[in-house]
């Protein structure tokens, strides 16, 4: 007992001693406040610039601090850990924080396909396969009540999903085949053959019946 108890002080030993204490952009805190377990982060500013403060713990080999120059909209920006692995720090420029009459979509991603979302594109399109609905997730600031419309009953070679966030409408067009060609080719096929095999038949009846008629004119004149 006591040498497992041993060991679990040395395994969180291990993960203290390694894991990242802080990360602060502008000496301001992120939003949510960082936490080792949470990946994701947003932080809002006003200006052009924004500095990357990481505090991360002695032995642990860490990227993604420094100066950097920021656009208006999302930036995107990662701190990456040797031990801890990656997280992502969005930064918004020119957002209030106070936007809670508003909703604003900061993340759209449907499982098992790549859309490359930004906030400022309004379209997009995939190739599906034979999924009955997608499995679309989505992040907001501000009010969520978002709307999925069209999500499902994907029976047309364009499906149109819409993502519907306060004023701001995302479309999605979900496009699939259908194999029309084959099934012509199909039935072109079948008409074929059976176009070919009466023309043998009738083939057939006529050389039959020739025989008939020969050999009856061969007993009637000239066997007497």
């Amino acid at each position: 007992m006591k040498k497992k108890i041993f060991t679990l002080i040395i395994f969180f030993s291990f993960i203290k001693i390694f894991a990242l204490e802080n990360i602060k952009i502008n000496n301001e805190n992120l939003s949510p406040y960082f936490d080792i377990s949470t990946r994701k982060y947003n932080y809002f500013t006003n200006s052009s610039n924004i500095k990357i403060v990481v505090k991360s713990s002695k032995g642990e080999n860490v990227s993604g601090s420094g100066i950097f120059e920021i656009k208006d909209g999302k930036n995107i920006f990662y701190v990456e850990s040797d031990k801890m692995g990656k997280y992502e720090i969005n930064v918004f420029k020119n957002y209030k924080k106070d936007i809670s009459d508003k909703c604003i979509l900061t993340d759209l991603s449907i499982e098992g396909y790549d859309i490359n979302f930004n906030t400022n594109t309004h379209e997009y399109k995939i190739n599906i396969n034979e999924e009955k609905n997608l499995n679309i997730n989505y992040e907001t600031i501000g009010k969520s009540n978002v709307k999925v419309i069209g999500n499902g009953n994907f029976n047309k070679t364009d499906n149109l999903i819409e993502v519907v966030c306060g004023n701001n409408d995302y479309k999605i067009h979900a496009l699939k085949s259908i194999n029309v060609s084959k099934n012509i080719e199909t039935k072109e096929e079948y008409k074929t053959m059976s176009y070919t095999s009466k023309e043998i038949l009738k083939v057939v009846i006529v050389i039959i019946s020739s025989s008939i008629l020969v050999g009856y004119f061969y007993i009637l004149f000239i066997k007497k």
